[in-house]
Parts: structure tokens; sequence; C-alpha cells
């Protein structure tokens, strides 16, 4: 490509019956554009025109030869141009062995395209033996030729090229020279069982068969599991799984060589690992329940006045599958104990301490609407130093005391003016309180006076019914320092 190209057309008028005497008119066409050549007699009285194409830039075209005959252009002649470059080295040969079918296949990246016809071989040589291996020869446009076994040395060396060769001449890549099992890729082995091996152990058997087209190899495996919760894989060699946990398991294997392939990965296997009685536990803020503990799915949650102990009667004040509880206890009571069950046994029982509570409230405590389910709850921040903020609030029916049954969540930024509050019990009235949380979990003020203020902007076309105090101001609630509104939030009113 680019390079200059040059044509002669020759004309002999008395061999062509209708031309003598007459005058002689070369012209030319490349494919179907016009081209001027130059024309001359030659000495043999023959007409002559030549044509120069320089930078010939088309990897294929036709140009004919025509002559004005009548005054209409007759194809004399015509020539096929094919242009391009010599060929590429081809890199990246790899080979892999198919020991199901007893082949290599090779592949190869065959670089820039010459735009001319090419043969494409895959050649190989055995070190050892001088007979000679027919070539390999790729379907048309293919990057990969397969070699039966017929043409193979197995446990011996062999080198493995791939030539290239067009009109303008030939390449090779690098020589890959190999013993062909060492490049076999194995059948996926098949998982017999998986038991757990003794009781109250975090570890597990795991049998298995390798496939029969590969039992003779001396074989490397890989056992990898997750759960159904997991996003990605875990490969294991160790102990360390969970207790009554359902987990999926996969293996593979290779030849123990360096070059070796991995085969593909054996069909899942299922099994639940066995439970074991919770050996701990500990408290932490309400979130998302996670029912699978790390031995095994927790049944639930009991709170006592007393630990358990041998001849002692358990005095449980809550049983529970949920991870918070409310109950009475007599004044003077300044601990209870949790634990955590499952089919099992139960954990050792955790000491919780009942915190007094001490400090100024915090000031100012407020409220803005963010939509139908949420509300912000704002504060002024304490002169005291806090790491966080608990909020509590509870919903009450008209008319009444306040309901027992209420939420809290943790706000942990130590510098928050405020937090949002969620739920689809965030309607009608409501009764909240804030508490600032410093030093070893000590309470550093107590509830505070909770005031509504109206929205900023209503963005709703239904009506907003209009934000009213009760009673046309603060209604006392039965508990000391706690206040309560009666509000409508817009649905599609904007948290601010």
């Amino acid at each position: 490509l680019g390079s200059t190209v040059t044509a002669s057309c020759t004309i002999q008028s008395n061999r062509c019956s209708g031309l003598d005497g007459e005058e002689i008119q070369i012209t030319w066409r490349l494919d179907s554009e016009s081209m001027s050549g130059s024309q001359h007699k030659s000495v043999e009285g023959a007409e002559v025109s030549n044509l120069t194409i320089s930078h010939f830039n088309r990897t294929r075209a036709k140009l004919w030869c025509y002559v004005v005959w009548n005054g209409t252009p007759q194809r004399i002649g015509m020539a096929e141009i094919h242009a391009g470059y010599p060929p590429s080295k081809p890199e990246n040969l790899t080979c892999m062995m198919n020991l199901s079918k007893n082949t290599l296949t090779c592949r190869w990246d065959p670089g820039l395209d010459g735009h001319l016809p090419a043969r494409v071989t895959l050649k190989s040589q055995c070190e050892v033996s001088q007979e000679a291996i027919p070539d390999c020869i790729p379907q048309g446009g293919q990057n990969y030729c397969t070699i039966p076994r017929r043409s193979l040395q197995l446990y011996q060396k062999m080198d493995i090229w791939v030539s290239v060769q067009n009109a303008l001449g030939t390449a090779e890549s690098e020589h890959l020279c190999i013993d062909p099992m060492d490049v076999a890729k194995l059948d996926p082995p098949v998982l017999k069982s998986i038991q757990s091996v003794p009781f109250q152990t975090d570890c597990v058997s795991v049998a298995w068969e390798v496939a029969p087209t590969s039992s003779h190899i001396e074989q490397q495996c890989e056992l990898r599991y997750r759960t159904h919760e997991d996003p990605g894989w875990t490969l294991t060699h160790h102990c360390g799984f969970l207790f009554g946990t359902d987990y999926r398991f996969q293996m593979r294997c290779r030849r123990v060589t360096a070059m070796g392939y991995w085969s593909e990965w054996s069909p899942g296997w299922n099994f639940i690992t066995h439970e074991k009685g919770s050996d701990w536990l500990r408290l932490r803020d309400p979130g998302p329940s996670h029912r699978n503990e790390r031995n095994g799915r927790i049944l639930g949650y009991w709170v006592s006045l007393n630990p358990r102990r041998r001849n002692v009667e358990l005095t449980a004040v809550c049983n529970t599958t949920e991870r918070q509880c409310r109950f009475s206890v007599l004044a003077g009571v300044r601990r209870v104990y949790l634990a955590a069950y499952n089919s099992a046994g139960e954990s050792a029982a955790t000491e919780v301490l009942f915190l007094e509570k001490k400090g100024q409230p915090l000031a100012r405590i407020h409220t803005s609407p963010c939509d139908e389910h949420s509300l912000w709850v704002h504060w002024e921040a304490p002169r005291a130093a806090a790491t966080g903020y608990i909020l509590e609030w509870r919903q009450i029916s008209l008319p009444g005391p306040a309901s027992r049954n209420g939420s809290w969540q943790v706000e942990r930024n130590r510098s928050a003016t405020k937090a949002l509050i969620q739920g689809r019990t965030l309607r009608g009235r409501l009764w909240a309180a804030a508490w600032g949380v410093g030093g070893q979990q000590r309470w550093v003020s107590g509830l505070s006076p909770l005031q509504f203020t109206g929205p900023r902007s209503v963005h709703s076309t239904r009506n907003l019914g209009g934000w009213t105090p009760a009673r046309r101001g603060w209604q006392h609630s039965a508990g000391p320092g706690l206040w309560g509104a009666a509000w409508v939030v817009s649905s599609d009113s904007p948290c601010f």
C-alpha cells in the first residue's frame, strides 16, 4: 500500500477488424474512476498507452483498458490489483491439551491485517524423533488449530510455532517448546461427600473423585465456598467455618506443573454445618437483624434477673426473637442478664447494667418534616463534650397516656446537631426525646421538651391540614420531661 503502480495497454490495429486505417484512442478506468495515460505508436506500428498511479491506497481494485470505437469506449483488457503489507509476526502462542479428546489446541494473535491472501500454518517438530509431523492448517479466519492425537508426542518436548506467508514475505511466531501433558486441562472433579468432623469444631471433611480421564495424573486441587449471602467465593485450605451455616462448595484441579491449566469448577455441593451452643454475645445498637451468627442460626434471646446456674431457677423477664424487648422490674434492680440460644444450646449470659442518667437536658430540641414517614430532630450541642446521641420516640393514640412501645436509634457523630428518624409509625401524635452519650456509656443529659415547628414550604397539592399544637399549647405527658404535639406531614415535602 502506498507504492506506485504502472500499467501498459497495447493495441495492434491489424489484428482488430474494423480498426484498420482508423485513429485509435485508448482510455483507462480504475474501478469506476477515469484515468489519463500517455499514448504513442511503437516501432511495430502498434498503439501503446502507459499509465502511472502514484501512492496507490486501495487494497483491491480493477484496472480497465478501453478503445474508443464509433464514439463508444469498448473494454479491451482488465487487470486486478491487490495491495497490502508483508505479514505481521504472530504473537502470544499458547497451547492446551484436552484429555477427553486427546488433542492439542494452539491459539495465537495474528497481528495486523496484511490485506493480502496469506497461508497460515501451525508447524511442530519433535525434539527426539526426526519423523516429520504434518502441518496443521486452520480454517479460514480462525486463529487456532487442533493437532490430533496421532500427530502428538506425549511426555516429550515438541517445538511448535506459527508461520504466515503472503505475496510480500513470510513471518514466524516465537517457538513454543512444551510437553503436551504439561499444558493439559483436566476435567473437573466430582464432590462425593461433605461432613462435619468431630463435634464442636469448625472444620469439615470433603471427599471427591478426580475425573476418569486424569486418574493417572498427580494433581493439586482447590476448594472454594460461599454462603447464600456472600457476593463472592472464598478459597480455603484450613478450618474456620461458621456453625449452622448453609455453604455451597466447589472444587477444581490441575496437574502438578507450573504450566498446568485449572479444570473448570465442579458442580456445586450444598452443606449445612452443625450448630454449636453460642459461646459469646456482644451488645450492639439495633440494626438489621443478622440471624446467622458464628455458632449457627440464633432462635431467640432471653433476659433474666439472674444468670443461669445449677439448681437455681431462671427468672426470665423477656424471651423474644427480636433484637429488643421491654419489661418492668422492681425498684432497686440495677442489672439483668442477656443470652442468645439456638438448637444446640445457649450462650454465656452477658451482664447489662442500668446506667444512671445525669447532666443537663439538651437545649432547644425541635423538629422539621422530611416526608410522610420521616422526621428531622434538631438540638443544640451540649457544653460538655459528647461521644454521640440517643434518640427515642413513642407513638400514642388519642386520648390516653403515652404508649410503652417506642423506638430508638444512635447518632454516633459527636458533632451532629440533627438526626433523621424514619418509620411507618411516624404519624399522628408522637413523644420524643434525645440524650447525649459521653465517657464510658454515661448519660450526660436527661429528657428534654420537644417542640414542633411548621414546614418551611409546602410542595403537595393535597390539603396539608395545618400544624396544630395540642390543646393550643404544649401537652404534658404522664412521664417527667416528655412533651408532645400533633402534626400532619405532606407526603411529598422535601427533606431539609
